[in-house]
Parts: structure tokens; C-alpha cells; sequence
């Protein structure tokens, strides 16, 4: 997804005046959209499920498990796409909603972003690259 670097914010495989969003780009995703922790609260340092109600406000307002529906307040449409272990085994489509970030923690992983159909939260964390989870490009401005 990043075209063999490990630059954050590259647009990679994202179209011309398209980037792949960094991990401090998707904080500011989760401020801008949760109605109890701002863009700058430490709340989004954590790792692990964080926010109030970012997930839910981000979630599609179709497509999740058991009518675990998001809101979709801000026009992102985030749908339950699953994810690849990195052993190559799909699971959990219609379930999650995982997201690469730009960011590395080290050379072997990278943060990601996940909504789970029961959770009206964010969970960060950070995973092998080997996994296959889903993208999303953010316009340059």
C-alpha cells in the first residue's frame, strides 16, 4: 500500500492529491467526530478501545452484523470490509471495519484503526504488516 516506503503520509496507492492517512491524521479523524474527546485529547493516545462515540459516528449506516449500524454522521461510510491474518485467512467481514494507518510502530508493524459492530468506539492498536486490512485515502490539502 505504500509503494515500498515507509515515508508516513505518501500517497502510495491512493490517486494523484491523495495520501494514506497517518496515525496522528486518523487522532484527528476521532476528535473531530466524537461528541466527548477533542481533537488533541490525550484519549486518543491510548491504545486499545477509546472515545465515546467515534466508531459509531464513523460506521455506515448499513452493512454490520446483527443491525450493528453506525450513524455515519460525517459522510465516512466505514464498512465492515474484515480483515487477513497474516497467515492469509480472511475473517470477520460483516463484523470489523480495519483500517491501515501510514505509521510504523517498528519495522515488522503498523497502526491501524478498527469498529467493531457491537462498539460504538475506536480501537487503535498496531498489528504486522503481513496482515491484509482495507485503506483509506485522505485528500492532500
Amino acid at each position: 500500500m505504500m509503494q515500498y516506503t515507509t515515508t508516513q503520509g505518501v500517497q502510495g496507492i491512493c490517486p494523484d492529491g491523495w495520501h494514506l492517512p497517518t496515525d496522528e491524521e486518523w487522532k484527528v479523524l476521532e476528535g473531530a467526530v466524537d461528541s466527548q474527546y477533542g481533537v488533541g485529547d490525550p484519549e486518543w493516545d491510548l491504545g486499545g478501545w477509546q472515545g465515546f462515540d467515534a466508531g459509531l459516528n464513523l460506521k455506515s449506516n448499513y452493512g454490520w452484523y446483527l443491525e450493528g449500524n453506525g450513524t455515519d454522521l460525517f459522510g465516512f461510510k466505514g464498512l465492515p470490509g474484515g480483515g487477513r491474518s497474516y497467515n492469509g485467512y480472511f475473517y470477520y467481514i460483516g463484523d470489523y471495519g480495519i483500517w491501515w494507518s501510514a505509521t510504523e510502530d517498528n519495522s515488522t508493524y503498523a497502526w491501524f484503526r478498527d469498529l467493531l459492530y457491537l462498539y460504538s468506539d475506536v480501537y487503535r492498536d498496531y498489528a504486522s504488516k503481513a496482515c491484509g486490512y482495507n485503506v483509506r485515502c485522505l485528500r492532500d490539502y
